[in-house]
């Protein structure tokens, strides 16, 4: 299952996103034959000059030579170092980096907006040519990032109202697709267990389980659990959840903490993963394609995000000026053992109906 692409639209100006489309190649590779870092005379260099002149590509020469003295490092922000879906984009990004010449230096929020502030103004001081970033919890990153002529690429994290460029996936039709699964595999009663309030990709996610629960009608009852951001506050809200309420046939949780808290819970409590109850969590992991069952998990191309967004950065680096965007990619659902139809035992074990919760946002 597939989650159909979307990407913002820009001005009519071309970009070198656009160049490299027509010529076939990376806009790294681009960049590299317009600031004659490789041959022009080769196959690729004359198809990458041909593809310049047909568009009439300009780049913005001032700001490109400004940029490229003063630096080839690159900062990264992001949330936590542990989070693996954090750290596999910081390995990705660095990949990107090296094939172009550049470097990146990465530091972490801790999921503090203050501490973002900080460490995006001490990258601004080391005059770096970039920065990517993955904002915190409230961030301030609009008007932090309003008080410099730094380039900025959002990941993930994106802020769809805020004028910032960003590379992230279409969080909420990969949700409402979740949801509408477990609707055709027969589950009633579900737990969507969410980080918390003030998080725009959050919200996303909680709007396209809205969407298919209106689209079910009677037939779906829904609770929705804040857990927090950590396993350990998941598992205490998740625990606590069971302790009062009837057992879910579904949990469906949109942080990998939570899927991780989840499936260790529901194992202690006799309502195994793919058998007693269905598990599906938001963002891959290593460890969930090696437990038994196996967990299902909506999947993010953490590689095209960060070739996306590291072509994104670099054409600001290289002086584009066309309209700022926010581009969206495809996730899939990887649909492993514990995503699995509703048990006939779990009608007997249900008991009253469950009590539905609605987030406040």
């Amino acid at each position: 299952m597939t989650v159909k692409l979307q990407v913002a639209t820009t001005g009519a100006r071309p970009s070198i996103r656009d160049v490299a489309r027509r010529a076939g190649v990376s806009p790294g590779c681009v960049s590299n034959v317009i600031n004659e870092r490789r041959r022009q005379d080769d196959p690729i260099g004359r198809a990458v000059l041909q593809a310049v002149n047909e568009l009439g590509y300009r780049r913005n020469t001032m700001a490109s030579n400004l940029r490229r003295s003063q630096s080839r490092i690159v900062g990264l922000v992001i949330p936590d170092f542990q989070n693996p879906f954090f750290a596999e984009l910081v390995a990705r990004l660095e990949q990107c980096a090296e094939k172009t010449d550049y470097r990146i230096v990465a530091t972490s929020s801790r999921e503090s907006p203050d501490i973002e502030a900080r460490e995006i103004d001490e990258l601004v001081g080391w005059r770096v040519a970039g920065i990517l970033l993955i904002p915190s919890f409230r961030s301030r990153a609009p008007s932090v990032v309003a008080r410099s002529e730094t380039p900025f690429v959002l990941l993930d994290r994106v802020m769809p109202d805020a004028d910032l460029d960003g590379v992230g996936v279409d969080n909420a039709e990969a949700s409402r697709a979740v949801v509408r699964q477990l609707v055709d595999l027969g589950h009633r009663r579900v737990l969507v267990a969410y980080m918390g309030e003030g998080i725009d990709i959050v919200a996303e996610r909680l709007d396209g389980v809205r969407k298919a629960v209106t689209e079910a009608g009677d037939s779906l009852e829904v609770d929705y659990l804040p857990t927090g951001d950590s396993v350990q506050g998941a598992r205490a809200a998740l625990a606590a959840y069971l302790d009062t309420h009837p057992a879910p046939d579904a949990v469906f949780c949109l942080f990998n903490t939570a899927t991780l808290a989840a499936y260790g819970l529901l194992q202690e409590r006799g309502l195994g993963p793919g058998t007693e109850t269905a598990l599906v969590g938001f963002d891959d992991s290593a460890w969930m394609a090696h437990v038994h069952p196996p967990v299902a998990a909506i999947v993010q191309p953490v590689k095209e995000i960060a070739e996306r967004a590291w072509a994104l950065l670099l054409s600001r680096v290289e002086g584009e000026d066309a309209p700022r965007g926010i581009e969206r990619v495809a996730c899939k659902l990887e649909p492993r053992s514990s995503l699995a139809p509703r048990r006939q035992s779990q009608e007997a074990r249900g008991g009253a109906a469950a009590h539905n919760a609605t987030p406040q946002n």
